[in-house]
């Protein structure tokens, strides 16, 4: 079952709301672009996952950085 763009659209505003409420520290491009790259990727679960893991490596390699 793929999703379409207005059912992305829904989840992310829920994401969000949740993101916001309970996990600010964490920026929304990142749960924005964790959404985008499952979406993009869902007749390649491996591939969706290989970019899933950088971006999350990316951010926590920033936080260290930075923090």
């Amino acid at each position: 079952m793929t999703m379409n763009n207005i059912e992305i659209d829904e989840l992310l505003k829920v994401l969000e709301s949740i993101r916001s409420e309970k996990y600010p520290n964490i920026p929304a491009d990142l749960i924005k672009g964790i959404v985008s790259v499952q979406f993009e990727s869902q007749d390649d679960r491996t591939q969706g996952h290989k970019e899933t893991k950088k971006l999350i490596d990316d951010f926590l390699k920033e936080i260290v950085i930075t923090g």
